[in-house]
C-alpha cells in the first residue's frame, strides 16, 4: 500500500473514532424537523383555504420528503448503526412512507453504486433508462430531453429501475413482489389517505403532495447530478473494470465524484452530497464529519497527482452537469 493510501485509510480511522451521541443528535434534530414540517405542511393543505397556505403547505411538505431523503441516504450507509443508542436508525431497521420504494432498495443499490461508481452497466445509476451519462451508453429517443426529464419524477422511476436492477443481476428473488407493496402503500398514505380526509378540498390536497414530490425530486436528483455527473467524473473511469489495488481503488472513487461549495443550514439539509467525494471515501461516516476532512483529503490527492474536482458553488457543478447531459441529448 503506498502513501497515499494509507494516508486516506488514518484519516477515516481518525475521523470515526470521534463519532458518537452529537452525531446522533444532530440526526435527531433533522428527524424532528422533518416531521414537524409534515404536520404543518398536511394541516395547511387539509384546513386552510387560500393560495398562500396551499403554497406554505406545499413546500413544507417538499421539505419533509427532500430532508427524509437525505436522512435515509446516511442511515442506509451505517452512519449512525454504531453509535450507542441509535436505535431503528440503522439499515435494518429504518423505513420512510416519505419515499415511494423500500429503503433496503436504495441500500443495495447504492452499495452497487459505491463499488462501481460510473462503471457503464455495473453502477445502477450508470442504467435509468430516461437518463444518458455516456456517449457509449445507447441512445434513445427520449434522450433528447436528457437534461431534465429524468429528473421530474425520480424517486417514483427509481422505485421500479433499482428493483428491476436488483432482479436483473441476481441481488434479489426475481419473484419479489416487496418494491410494489411499498409502493402501494406509499400512494395509499400519501395520496390516497389525505384526500379522504381533506374531503371537497380533495383536489388541492392531491395536488399539493404531487407538486412537493416534483419539488424534492428535482432538488434532490439537481444534488446528485451536480456531484456524481460531469465532463470528467462519468467518463473518466467508465470502463476501469478489473481488480485495483488500495491506491487504485481511492484513486478511483476520488476521480468520479465532485465536490461544490455550500455554506450555513445549506450544507445541513444537503446531507453531505456537497462533500461527495469525501463520502465516497468515507461512506459510513455522518454527513457532518465529511467537512472536516475535506481540506486535508484535498492536500493528499494534490500530492499524489489525483484529480480532485471542486466547484465554487452548486450551480457552477450543477452547469458542468447539465451541459454534460445536454452534450449527449443528441447522436453522436
Amino acid at each position: 500500500m503506498d502513501e497515499f493510501a494509507e494516508a486516506i485509510q488514518d484519516l477515516g480511522r481518525e475521523t470515526r473514532a470521534g463519532v458518537g451521541p452529537m452525531d446522533l443528535a444532530v440526526l435527531k434534530r433533522l428527524k424532528l424537523s422533518t416531521a414537524s414540517a409534515e404536520i404543518i405542511g398536511r394541516l395547511l393543505l387539509n384546513f386552510a383555504g387560500t393560495p398562500w397556505t396551499w403554497l406554505l403547505g406545499m413546500l413544507a411538505l417538499a421539505y419533509h420528503f427532500a430532508v427524509e431523503a437525505q436522512l435515509n441516504h446516511s442511515i442506509m450507509h451505517g452512519a449512525y448503526a454504531a453509535i450507542p443508542g441509535a436505535g431503528r436508525f440503522t439499515p435494518s431497521r429504518y423505513e420512510s412512507l416519505a419515499l415511494p420504494f423500500q429503503s433496503r432498495t436504495w441500500g443495495d443499490a447504492h452499495r452497487i453504486h459505491h463499488a462501481n461508481p460510473s462503471l457503464l452497466e455495473l453502477d445502477p445509476d450508470t442504467a435509468h433508462p430516461l437518463f444518458r451519462v455516456h456517449a457509449d451508453t445507447p441512445r434513445r429517443p427520449w434522450h433528447a430531453l436528457n437534461s431534465w426529464l429524468g429528473s421530474l419524477l425520480t424517486f417514483e422511476i427509481w422505485a421500479w429501475d433499482y428493483d428491476s436492477f436488483l432482479k436483473r443481476t441476481g441481488h434479489r428473488p426475481a419473484r419479489d413482489r416487496g418494491e410494489l407493496a411499498k409502493f402501494l402503500l406509499f400512494i395509499g398514505y400519501q395520496y390516497v389517505l389525505f384526500a379522504v380526509l381533506a374531503g371537497a378540498r380533495w383536489k388541492q390536497v392531491v395536488l399539493g403532495t404531487l407538486a412537493a414530490s416534483l419539488v424534492r425530486n428535482l432538488i434532490f436528483t439537481g444534488l446528485q447530478t451536480g456531484s456524481s455527473v460531469g465532463a470528467l467524473v462519468s467518463t473518466l473511469h467508465a470502463h476501469s473494470v478489473g481488480k485495483k489495488s488500495v491506491a487504485q481503488w481511492y484513486r478511483f472513487q476520488v476521480e468520479t465524484s465532485k465536490n461544490f461549495a455550500l455554506d450555513g443550514v445549506w450544507r445541513v439539509l444537503c446531507g453531505g452530497l456537497d462533500r461527495h467525494i469525501e463520502h465516497h471515501l468515507y461512506p459510513n461516516l455522518p454527513p457532518n464529519r465529511l467537512h472536516g476532512l475535506s481540506g486535508r483529503v484535498q492536500e493528499l490527492c494534490a500530492r499524489s497527482g489525483v484529480n480532485y474536482e471542486e466547484h465554487a458553488s452548486f450551480w457552477s457543478s450543477l452547469r458542468d452537469s447539465l451541459g454534460h447531459l445536454s452534450a449527449l441529448s443528441s447522436p453522436g
